[in-house]
């Protein structure tokens, strides 16, 4: 079933609680209509990804930017499975939430290596034979290459805290304390 498009028009952006705004962000005709507005003004308004001239090449390429989306939903899948496995309890998802935040941050604005390294992924036609990206293998080096320690670092901590929350909020219930 052929899904129809949506038309974006003033009315439209206007509604900005009926969108996401991160979903702006990967929809086509949204990010051409943000580039022709910074055009317009002759500046940056910060209205797409700061991708630099390589980000042309991504939005005006729907193919590429299919796989951009296919690659940054296959790595928060990735994270997600892989936070699971270390068996962190409630704390998981509190912890994939962050982790898929701090990926958003890269994809938004990565360094010269990571944007070489996600456009390089971008053209591997092998890997986008399937709804999502199958090889682990090359998401997880992707995944060491996007998240570094202090993201790690951030990671733990926000999940350290919310299960800090939890407990205490128990004790504060249970009236263990004295």
């Amino acid at each position: 079933m052929a899904q129809q498009q949506p038309n974006y028009n003033e009315s439209t952006l206007n509604q900005e609680n009926a969108l996401n705004s991160i979903d702006l962000l990967f929809d086509e005709e949204w990010l051409r209509k943000a580039v022709m507005d910074e055009e317009q003004v002759n500046s940056n308004i910060g209205a797409g990804l700061d991708w630099g001239s390589a980000f042309g090449e991504l939005i005006l390429n729907p193919e590429l930017l299919g796989r951009f989306t296919t690659l940054r939903i296959s790595l928060n899948k990735e994270v997600r499975l892989l936070l699971n496995n270390w068996n962190l309890g409630t704390a998981t998802k509190i912890a994939c939430q962050t982790a898929k935040e701090r990926l958003l941050q890269k994809f938004r604005l990565p360094n010269p290596e990571e944007r070489k390294y996600i456009l390089a992924t971008l053209v591997k036609d092998e890997l986008y034979e399937q709804e999502f990206i199958e090889n682990r293998e090359i998401l997880r080096e992707l995944l060491g290459l996007l998240l570094k320690q202090e993201d790690w670092e951030t990671i733990a901590a926000v999940a350290a805290d919310c299960l800090k929350e939890q407990i205490m909020h128990q004790v504060s219930i249970e009236r263990i304390s004295a």
